[in-house]
């Protein structure tokens, strides 16, 4: 120790007015003065007093004028002490609602952990045998089916590893439990443990860290001891952030990681692997199923291949059963077994396979018109399990179509041997401007369709009607106005408003443009009448001057409403492969679909028609002035009514050959085709969002019409939104949902669903027209939710301890088999302080000192004769 003793003068407490800090200097100069007035008071006393009397009472005088003059200037002694100061240990236990997970434990060492934190299993490793034929079933289940929170509170209160009061031999011991905030707790007592709770909306560590880093040296912890799972999502800051700046700090950081290292995680879909995303041989994926696309429509006695995928995370091996149902019916189940490689077990695993049936007549009749598949895993005691449906109709015979075009077109031509291929679909053919000995040599060429005078349809309304109607769907490409008569036409329209078919793919010569209404016209073309869009006759020249430029489609909002445009099962390939809005770009994506050259212009959409896909540029005349529909569709009576507004569709052959090209015409002619067969639904429901997560809203589309196929004219639709899984005293459990009309779009209504709940739902529709829609869908987590399902963030931790000691040995990150080492390896850190001792001179001592003085003082005058 280092002491330096001085007399200082202590200012607390003093009026500066009165001299400051000159003030000890007045104070010595008026004691000198006074001792010179003693000194020349006893010397004019000579001659009365002996000289060794006057000599005595000068120096009391003199003694007490000096400690008067030493009170007044109040001095202190200092001594300052050098010692070093430990600094404290920071122990953060997460409190975040992921501590509130169950996680299941197939695996003998994830048992093995939970065994030792109740202290079931003695501490220092993992055993070789089995944990069941160690431990009772009775006590090891309950720790089998812990809360992570229950599983650290076991551990820190366990006798056998004492942490927290063997970490106070290191230093200074803190304790705070953390979530969106940090809370102090008694590091003194364990009693805050008993009720240990995880109900914090978030994991911010690293917010908490940095709070505690934000000390000086002297006060800044030796160490952090964090007791969580990772799963951090909360807060600027990341883990690397709070890392760099511990090891800036030179602060350690020991984890004691919570919660298994891998929880079995099962996830169904419809579709093969993604295709375009990993192709053949990419590991992770198998590619079982990648070219059977996913039916909306099956038929009676003919074979359905249902392509099911599932992603596996967490379960190691297993055996993995495909239920298939149609309606309540299964129809088909599959078994096989899986396996995962390590790296895969945390990453996730996709399998795929194809499980066929064949329908029946019973399921063409049955009341719940879709097919579901249920995946369940198998690997140990875990199962897990995991469904989707899908709308499906079953149609009990094949489906007849009709094509008619001018030219043989390429689109006509590669559709043609689409249909002819399809075993479900029955078609005939016809051209008008084809070779005639052709068209008259019988199938597939409709051989009546010949008869034909000067380019008009030589045969009576009653005969066309009734070979009309002997098909269920007709396609119409750039047939020449007069080949068809009025009454022709009239049939057609009645074909249509009956709940026949139409798809009209637009030509560059005579369809749409003469059966368009020209601009003054008093009467309108029947078939103009029940087209989804308004045209205006423009005619095309042979040869264009100009190099024309390509464009890819792009999605319209009411895409979401139809399959007709779904080419890739995945929803985010499908839209990769479709066009943005705006000009094309100087390279096209690779991704994306060929790009077309031509379209026919459109005047307007009619009311209640949707827009499937739009140019991405080209927009309708004012004053509607929209994006130009490309694919539009519309239900017309009872029939639905598809406009095609391009006839590049054979570009996509493109090193696809049929993927894109027969899947877009298979949906378009499904779509279209099979309302004449199985009726229109007056009822259809769908919802924009294909996969809602928590903490999002969305919208649902209803389309309503009454007995007489015209749209409802109601303003509102009520519905009901029924949570499956909900308890029984659930009181959340079915809430109203109100469906408003949307302005300007007769029979179409819209409503905004708000997804603040996981779990399974059904949306149930009423709009009291004897024709009730259902809509099924489930709500999950996003993947960075405290609530969403996942195991603890091992990698993550582990990094977090790495880079906090600059260092690539992986050290301080426990398991319960481990953490019996932490407070061993937690060293201690002290930093240097200097302690200032001062001890006041002006005490009580020196009060009495001046007493005795002055009492001397006062008796030695006495003793000589003086006041």
């Amino acid at each position: 120790m280092h002491t330096a003793s001085a007399f200082a003068p202590l200012f607390a407490g003093l009026d500066f007015g009165r001299g400051g800090a000159l003030w000890p200097v007045a104070a010595l100069i008026l004691g000198i003065l006074a001792v010179a007035a003693v000194v020349y008071l006893y010397v004019r006393e000579a001659g009365r007093i002996p000289v060794g009397a006057r000599v005595a009472m000068a120096a009391v005088r003199v003694a007490i004028v000096a400690a008067v003059a030493f009170l007044l200037i109040r001095p202190v002694l200092v001594s300052d002490e050098s010692t070093e100061k430990l600094r404290p240990v920071v122990v953060l236990v997460d409190v975040s609602q992921s501590m509130d997970a169950v996680d299941p434990r197939p695996g003998n060492d994830d048992q093995a952990r939970a065994a030792i934190a109740f202290g079931l299993l003695p501490i220092g490793g993992l055993p070789a045998e089995n944990v069941s034929s160690l431990v009772p079933r009775d006590q090891l289940l309950p720790a089998e089916k812990a809360k992570r929170v229950e599983i650290a509170r076991a551990t820190l209160t366990n006798p056998r590893f004492d942490i927290l009061n063997r970490l106070k031999a290191v230093g200074p011991l803190e304790v705070y439990t953390f979530g969106d905030r940090r809370t102090g707790r008694d590091a003194g007592s364990d009693g805050w443990l008993r009720g240990l709770e995880a109900k914090e909306p978030r994991t911010a560590l690293a917010a908490a860290g940095f709070e505690l880093l934000n000390r000086d040296d002297t006060d800044a912890p030796a160490a952090l001891v964090v007791v969580t799972d990772g799963r951090e999502n909360g807060g600027p800051k990341s883990l690397d952030d709070l890392a760099r700046e511990c090891y800036r700090r030179n602060i350690p950081v020991y984890v004691y990681g919570v919660g298994a290292t891998t929880v079995g995680q099962l996830q169904a879909a419809f579709g093969g692997a993604t295709a375009a995303a990993a192709p053949a041989g990419t590991p992770g994926v198998s590619r079982a199923g990648a070219d059977v696309d996913v039916p909306n429509t099956l038929f009676v006695d003919d074979t359905a291949a249902i392509p099911v995928r599932y992603t596996v995370k967490g379960v190691p091996a297993g055996t993995a059963e495909i239920v298939v149902r149609y309606g309540d019916r299964e129809v088909a189940t599959k078994k096989e077994s899986f396996s995962l490689a390590p790296e895969e077990v945390r990453a996730g695993r996709t399998f795929a396979t194809v499980v066929k049936f064949v329908p029946t007549k019973d399921d063409a009749e049955s009341k719940k018109q879709e097919y579901s598949a249920t995946v369940t895993i198998t690997s140990g005691a875990e199962a897990l399990s995991s469904t989707v449906s899908r709308p499906a109709q079953v149609v009990n015979r094949k489906l007849k179509v009709l094509v008619v075009d001018g030219l043989p077109r390429y689109d006509f031509k590669f559709l043609q041997r689409a249909l002819l291929r399809d075993r479900r679909v029955d078609a005939k053919f016809y051209l008008t401007e084809g070779d005639k000995a052709a068209m008259r040599s019988g199938p597939p060429w409709m051989v009546d369709f010949s008869k034909e005078v000067d380019g008009v349809l030589n045969m009576d309304k009653d005969e066309f009607r009734k070979t009309l109607f002997d098909f269920d769907l007709l396609i119409l490409g750039d047939v020449p106005g007069k080949y068809f008569t009025r009454p022709h036409q009239e049939v057609i329209k009645e074909f249509v408003t009956e709940g026949g078919g139409l798809i009209h793919v637009a030509g560059r010569w005579h369809g749409p443009a003469e059966w368009a209404t020209a601009k003054g016209a008093a009467e309108t073309s029947p078939i103009a009448d029940v087209l989804p869009v308004e045209v205006e006759p423009v005619r095309f020249p042979v040869q264009a001057l100009d190099n024309p430029v390509g464009f890819v489609p792009v999605l319209a909002p009411a895409s979401a409403r139809t399959q007709i445009v779904t080419l890739e099962d995945d929803v985010v390939e499908n839209a990769d492969l479709w066009g943005k809005p705006g000009p094309p770009p100087a390279l096209q994506d690779p991704k994306q679909l060929k790009p077309f050259y031509w379209h026919y212009p459109v005047v307007r959409t009619k009311p209640a028609a949707d827009v499937f896909l739009s140019h991405p540029t080209a927009r309708t005349p004012a004053p509607e002035d929209k994006p130009m529909p490309l694919l539009a569709g519309h239900t017309f009576g009872k029939g639905y009514v598809l406009f095609v507004g391009f006839d590049d569709t054979w570009r996509w052959r493109f090193n696809t050959q049929e993927k894109y090209f027969g899947r877009f015409w298979t949906q378009a002619v499904y779509t279209a085709g099979i309302p004449r067969i199985v009726g229109t639904k007056q009822t259809q429901v769908s919802s924009n969002t294909p996969a809602p997560t928590v903490g999002t809203a969305g919208e649902v589309y209803l389309r309503a019409f009454n007995a007489d196929y015209q749209p409802l004219g109601s303003d509102e639709v009520e519905g009901t939104l029924e949570r499956l899984d909900a308890g029984p005293d659930d009181k959340d459990r079915s809430v109203p949902v109100t469906f408003r009309k949307v302005p300007g779009v007769a029979g179409e209504y819209v409503a905004t669903l708000a997804y603040n709940r996981a779990g399974q739902f059904r949306l149930t529709v009423d709009p009291k027209n004897k024709s009730l829609a259902v809509l099924n869908f489930p709500v999950t987590y996003p993947d960075t939710h405290e609530l969403a399902p996942g195991p603890m963030d091992e990698p993550a931790l582990r990094k977090l301890t790495r880079d906090s000691r600059g260092a690539d040995a992986d050290a301080g990150f426990y398991r319960e088999e481990t953490l019996h080492r932490l407070p061993a390896e937690v060293k201690p850190q002290a930093v240097p302080q200097t302690a200032r001792a001062e001890t006041l001179l002006w005490n009580e001592w020196a009060m009495i000192a001046l007493i005795v003085l002055l009492t001397v003082e006062w008796v030695l005058r006495k003793f000589n004769g003086l006041s």
